[in-house]
This record gives structure tokens, sequence and C-alpha cells, in this order.
């Protein structure tokens, strides 16, 4: 296989790389080598020769390629084939969103949303082959710049971007030629941006500290606080948690649906996106009595579809959830 070296000049001051290979990639042929001024090209004429087998490209494919300089002297370069629209990202995203196989259509709705919102105004008229690690770079820092968390950033890119430019870097399904020579999310970094700092219960006695205060500011949200601190539970299966989910006898709960935030409303999806969603989560004595007392409740209000509900008999949303509950007895117990 062809490899790319870098090569500094004698002087010190400029930096060529070199593609190397032997003929018919056997040991006992020479090598043969060509030196660009751009690791790019040297790159895209590497995967050439990979491609040849270890061979010269033929004047058709260095002239394809964008290589006529390297075809040899006194050869005739064939003329190059007329210009075409080329590729851009926005047309090939959409070409890999529909060959997904059976996607949830949550999942490509989310996908679709979050580009049109983030990637496509500044990627999507660009030709696919032609984007740089550069302005993936300067895309991602643009990102923070706009306020988005180091999380969703990484969501947006490790869910679509990166995976449309993977299968840009693979044959078509007809042997055609791959579309990119490499990605450009390789070895690119997340930017670093203000981390926010995260409200973590280190000890058991700090646990017990912060129920206390949750009880005294609200023993309906501290119920639910505890079903969550002692099962892992998240929070669109705790919040969504309907009586029927309960047994009592078992002392366990199974999700069987979930809480999930769609087009910024929380709606009540019947099932867990995945199989590994479903599952039954054992309860302690102290949590397993707490609930049958609530599930037992629920059986005497008609039309109540939670084990834990707001003060308005609904599910809890997060955001009011966090804003009218978990901050003030955050402060309560730092004071305590």
């Amino acid at each position: 296989m062809a490899s790319v070296e870098k090569r500094t000049t004698k002087d010190g001051k400029s930096t060529r790389w070199r593609v190397k290979w032997r003929e018919g990639g056997r040991r006992e042929n020479g090598f043969d080598s060509r030196t660009f001024d751009y690791q790019a090209d040297a790159k895209r004429f590497k995967t050439l020769v990979d491609a040849a087998g270890q061979q010269m490209p033929t004047p058709e494919q260095l002239v394809a390629h964008g290589f006529a300089q390297l075809v040899p002297a006194g050869v005739a370069a064939p003329a190059p084939e007329p210009a075409q629209k080329k590729l851009t990202f926005r047309a090939y995203a959409e070409e890999w969103l529909g060959q997904l196989v059976r996607p949830h259509p949550e999942t490509v709705r989310k996908y679709r949303e979050r580009m049109e919102k983030h990637v496509f105004p500044r990627l999507g008229d660009r030709p696919i082959a032609e984007i740089t690690r550069r302005e993936m770079r300067e895309w991602q820092r643009g990102l923070r710049d706009a306020g988005l968390s180091a999380k969703t950033i990484a969501n947006i890119r490790g869910e679509s971007v990166v995976p449309i430019f993977k299968a840009a870097c693979r044959p078509g399904e007809d042997e055609e030629p791959a579309v990119r020579m490499y990605n450009p999310m390789d070895g690119l970094p997340l930017p670093e941006g203000p981390r926010a700092e995260r409200d973590i219960l280190e000890s058991p006695d700090e646990a017990t500290l912060f129920l206390a205060a949750a009880y005294e500011v609200d023993p309906e949200a501290a119920d639910l606080l505890l079903c969550k601190l002692s099962t892992g539970l998240r929070w669109g299966e705790v919040s969504a948690l309907p009586p029927r989910a309960v047994s009592v006898a078992r002392g366990t709960l199974s999700i069987v649906q979930v809480l999930r935030k769609v087009n910024r409303r929380w709606v009540v999806e019947p099932k867990p996106k995945t199989k590994q969603g479903y599952r039954e989560v054992p309860l302690t004595a102290e949590v397993m009595r707490m609930i049958a007392d609530r599930v037992a409740a629920a059986s005497r209000e008609p039309g109540r579809e939670f084990v834990f509900v707001a003060p308005r008999g609904n599910h809890w949303r997060y955001e009011d959830f966090y804003t009218d509950r978990w901050v003030k007895i955050r402060d309560l117990a730092t004071r305590s």
C-alpha cells in the first residue's frame, strides 16, 4: 500500500508531501513516488495509486481527478469531460436519509430538523467532495458561538454529519467511486466551551439531606425524586410512569411508556424507542410502599394516568419541575 511522507525542505521553511509505493506492490520491485505541495492532494493521489494496484494511475484517471500535470511528457492527455453539476451536501444527505434501513419516524424527523436548522444553512449548498476539515471546525465553532452545548453539538455531528461523511467515503452500491477520499470529521475534536456545573449527590448523607429538603418543599415532587434516585430511571420514564406498570406483588415496575419532547412539546409515547428500553426495575421495600400507596390513590381518582402528577393533575414537564421544584429544593438543601 502506498504511503504519504511528510518532507521538509533543507532550509526548513516549507513542507511538502511525498506519495511513495512499490510498483505492483511487490517487494522485489523498485519504489516510485510523486511529491505534492498539499497534504490533501497527496492523500487523493495515494487513493488513486492504491485503487490502481500500486501502479501509476492512467492518464485518463489523472486528468479526471485533477492531476493532469502528472501525465508523462509525450503522452497525449485526454480532454477533460464536460463539467457536471457537483453533488451538494444537502442532496447527498437527503439520499442518505432515504437509504436508512427501517428508521424510526421520530429519528428521521429529528435528523432532518437538526440538519435544516444547524447544518444546511452553512454546508447544504457546498459540494460534498470539497468540504474541508477547516470548514467543519469553523462550523462547529459557529454552533458553539450560537450557544449550543458541547453535548448538543456532539449529538448533531455524531448522529448525522459523521455518518453522512462516512457513507460518502465508501464506494456506491454498484461500485461507483467514492464521493470523498477522506472523512473531514476524523480526528476533529469538539470545540471547547464553558461547562455548566452539574448537581451531583456524592454521598448517602447528601442524598438524605436533599430528600429531606424535597419533602419540606413539596412531598409530591419528593416522591418522584425518591423513585428516580433509587431506581436510576430516566426523566422521561419516571415522569410518564402509569399505575398499570407497577407490580406490587413482585415489587417491580416496568417501562411501558415514556415522555419525549417532540417539536418543543412534551408528549407521551406508548413504548420505548428501542427493545433495550423494555425492562423490569426492582424496587426497595420503602419505595415500593410509597408507589403502592400512589397506585391505590390513582385507582380512586378517575382519569388519573400517572403515578406522579404535577399540580394540575398531568405529568411533570421537565422545565416546570426544574424551575418550580428542583431549584428550590437544591437551594434549601445547600442552606441546611
